[in-house]
């Protein structure tokens, strides 16, 4: 038997409400990130869309305690995605950039995507099957979780962008044998 959805029984407040919309945005927005060319204004207009709908999404999660009544392991998901938001971006903002900046951004920004996969492929079908215990649930969670990470894992390595070679003059140097 199928259950019946409504609109109240996936949003139980105002911040569940919120942090739905904002979520389901920034699974688009990530979406196309992936797949577009990683430079130039579009870019970086929706890169700093999906870190401030994130910022949004992992404030108003830990608003959320529906589930538990207290603290649980989503809140700490929120609190590690919000970790990687911020390791993401703090390589953009320093000057001058640390070595390879792109492919800690890259890291990073990635690995918040795939956190935000993972609790709403957990999110639905929590939702869409008769789960009637916190450890079943939690087990759910686990399950899919590592499914994620594990399909994660070899699309972050395949898609990373080139490490950056070192600038000319530092060659220079070193071959001269000058200390630097």
């Amino acid at each position: 038997m199928i259950p019946q959805l409504t609109l109240a029984s996936f949003v139980h407040s105002a911040a569940g409400a919120v942090h739905a919309v904002v979520a389901i945005l920034c699974i688009g927005v990530g979406l196309i990130q992936f797949l577009r060319p990683k430079r130039g204004a579009g870019h970086r207009a929706r890169g700093y869309f999906y870190v401030y709908a994130m910022l949004i999404a992992d404030g108003t999660a830990m608003l959320v305690y529906r589930f538990t009544g207290a603290l649980n392991l989503f809140h700490v998901g929120a609190i590690v995605n919000f970790a990687c938001i911020v390791a993401a971006v703090v390589p953009l903002l320093r000057s001058p950039r640390p070595a390879n900046w792109r492919l800690k951004h890259y890291y990073f920004i990635s690995w918040s995507y795939v956190s935000l996969m993972s609790a709403a492929a957990t999110e639905i079908t929590a939702r869409l099957l008769p789960l009637t215990t916190r450890g079943q649930v939690g087990l759910l969670a686990l399950v899919l979780s590592i499914m994620t990470m594990t399909i994660a894992y070899v699309l972050i390595g395949k898609y990373r962008p080139p490490a950056e070679a070192p600038l000319v003059s530092v060659n220079l140097v070193e071959q001269s044998g000058m200390p630097s």
